[in-house]
């Protein structure tokens, strides 16, 4: 068999919950020396750490067991479907005669139909199957191929009677060969993407020696589910090349590049990256799939007849595609940019340390009045550190890392498409324990988005994990008032005392703790996490209710809009 870039071996550790269908399978995972089961606090959050941990490291393994644990998983699962994120789920199901003969066991509906779930889980899995002693073979291999060539779930239910089955001589095609190059599709796409950046006719007419033309890089959250960052990188840093990513690609360019000009999301944008993007003579697209949420409500202007639109395993230049993987076509653009540079420049970049929202100086701003979103991002911008982790969850959280001006390095882990809030708290689990806990990882969330997982704090605990957990603690759904309501009781969430919280979950007595209120007390916190290295760390950022980042009150205004 031929495996995939992201090898089968690299996936060490399984996210899930026991339930008596999958302990039969549990008990060989348990023996095998090179697997880790991490064990969760809810199927949902095992979904979501499950996710958290794909991002990172390219593939991983949920499991569940049959029907009350798949149901709760599917919230996770569609996500990862909805953002293209390779997950394998298994599912521990009723033996074989059980299901056969349709008996009404726990679980099940107890209507003789074993099948519900799994038609169920077919609308947000790329394929799905249910095992049996004949099919095992070909099935696994061909939910994985799916998994791996449609980078989103799989699902395979596993009788608890063929956990010790063995599976008989097969000849296992080539599943998760990578797509093959076809050098003459290549060499026409090289043509026709050339004769764009010469502002060539379609019809082949003669150049007329205009000068060439500007050139954008846009790339969303597709391109880095293909694994293509160097390539993308190569392009930004060639002399003129402008670059940008929408909200959901925010980590997949390296910041620091000369050319970046940062975040694209349409009518939303800042007006000098709106005009860089859309003004640009040829725009290369790096896996965009732009919805309501990444485009501004349907505001992006990109011209097709400019655009160079690189999908998965296909390129649509100027409406032509060509069947070309995201990688090759890559190293195609950086050849003939490269033989034009430099090129016209997109617009001067700002300087290095201007972001793309104004902060607020939290040296100049009293340190002893309350904090505001303006001033906490600011000093965000300043503890971010090449290499991070940061796992930040739909609103507030996001909309502050969205316009953070990132060292090189660093991952972004969020769900702004999906848009499932409690999400970042299991997911930062996952990507930490993809990181073998070498990279720092950074958890922004607030109170009412914590109150849905927050049982996955023990999980981290026992892990021995270590990220620094900002609680942003607004009094509620901040962003929800933010479109609808602002006093309404639907809003209101419950007042916890959340520094009890780590202890009571089992940190231990030495962990750092802190309430912080004041732009002095968050000064002092922040000091603090440098001396706690190596331990988690949990901070209470306490904001007022109806303080936004910018970007959040424009989002806010146009999903407002689009809902009337």
């Amino acid at each position: 068999m031929v495996l995939p870039t992201v090898e089968l071996r690299s996936v060490c550790r399984l996210f899930g919950v026991p339930g008596d269908y999958n302990l039969r399978f549990l008990d060989v995972i348990e023996a095998h020396p090179e697997l880790e089961w991490v064990g969760n606090a809810n199927e949902l959050d095992a979904a979501y750490a499950a996710d958290g941990y794909a991002r990172i490291r390219g593939f991983v393994v949920l499991v569940t067991t049959y029907g009350v644990g798949e149901l709760s998983a599917m919230n996770g699962l569609a996500g990862s479907f909805a953002e293209s994120v390779p997950v394998l789920h298994i599912v521990g199901s009723p033996a074989t005669p059980v299901q056969r003969d349709g008996l009404p066991v726990h679980h099940s509906l107890l209507d003789g139909d074993p099948g519900h779930f799994t038609r169920a889980l077919d609308e947000v899995t790329c394929a799905s199957s249910v095992l049996t002693a004949a099919n095992a073979a070909d099935e696994i291999d061909r939910v994985l191929a799916s998994v791996f060539t449609e980078k989103r779930p799989g699902s395979i239910s596993l009788p608890a009677d063929l956990v010790h089955h063995p599976i008989g001589p097969f000849e296992p095609e080539p599943a998760f060969a990578h797509q093959p190059v076809d050098e003459q599709q290549l060499a026409a796409f090289r043509e026709r993407a050339a004769a764009l950046f010469d502002g060539e006719p379609r019809d082949g007419a003669p150049r007329d020696g205009a000068p060439r033309g500007r050139v954008a890089l846009l790339a969303d959250h597709l391109a880095q589910r293909q694994l293509v960052r160097a390539e993308l990188d190569a392009v930004a840093r060639i002399p003129g090349v402008g670059s940008a990513v929408t909200a959901p690609g925010k980590g997949v360019l390296d910041e620091t590049a000369p050319g970046f000009l940062g975040l694209y999301i349409g009518a939303l944008s800042e007006e000098r990256v709106r005009a860089a993007v859309e003004g640009a003579d040829v725009v290369i697209g790096a896996g965009l799939r732009l919805a309501d949420l990444s485009s501004g409500g349907f505001t992006a202007r990109l011209d097709p007849a400019k655009l160079i639109d690189l999908r998965d395993r296909h390129a649509v230049l100027a409406g032509e595609s060509f069947p070309v993987g995201m990688a090759a076509a890559l190293g195609v653009l950086r050849e003939l940019l490269t033989e034009r540079a430099p090129l016209p420049a997109a617009v001067p970049r700002p300087e290095p340390a201007q972001v793309s929202e104004p902060v607020s100086d939290p040296v100049s701003e009293p340190l002893a009045g309350p904090l505001t979103q303006l001033s906490f991002w600011a000093r965000m911008a300043r503890f971010v550190q090449s290499g991070d982790i940061i796992a930040a969850d739909q609103g507030t959280p996001f909309y502050g890392v969205a316009t953070l001006p990132l060292p090189s390095g660093v991952d972004v882990v969020a769900q702004p498409l999906w848009a499932s809030i409690g999400y970042a708290l299991p997911a930062v689990l996952g990507a930490q324990l993809a990181s073998e806990g070498r990279r720092r990882a950074i958890l922004l969330i607030g109170d009412g988005s914590a109150q849905m997982t927050i049982q996955e704090l023990g999980t981290l605990i026992r892990h021995g994990l270590d990220p620094v957990i900002f609680l942003l603690n607004n009094d509620g759904y901040t962003v929800e008032q933010a479109i609808n309501g602002p006093t309404a009781r639907y809003n209101v969430i419950a007042a916890w005392n959340w520094a009890l919280l780590p202890a009571a979950m089992g940190a231990a007595a030495d962990t750092v703790v802190r309430r912080v209120v004041t732009g002095a007390d968050l000064d002092q916190a922040l000091s603090d996490c440098a001396d706690n290295a190596g331990k988690l760390t949990f901070i209470e950022v306490v904001l007022d209710r109806m303080d936004l980042p910018a970007l959040l009150a424009r989002t806010a205004d146009a999903v407002a809009n689009q809902n009337r």
